[in-house]
């Protein structure tokens, strides 16, 4: 994982809820993976970004959309 992931990946650990940690941290493998082997399509991300949001704490939830579209135009 580069730094500018890690930094992304810690930032939104830090704002799940304790319940679903583990649930958060299996999706961004996932979706880490996905993007290392060019099958991260909008389809898939339709689908995922419900179940990321609710994996968050509820006031956090702008903030990390925020923070994420900011990283994904960095690319």
């Amino acid at each position: 994982m580069k730094a500018d992931e890690k930094k992304v990946y810690d930032f939104i650990m830090d704002r799940t809820k304790a319940s679903h940690q583990e649930d958060m941290k299996q999706l961004l493998a996932e979706l880490m993976e996905r993007r290392s082997t060019d099958k991260l399509d909008k389809m898939y991300l339709m689908s995922v970004v419900p179940r990321a949001l609710s994996y968050l704490d509820p006031d956090a939830v702008n903030e990390v959309k925020k923070v994420v579209s900011e990283f994904t135009a960095k690319r």
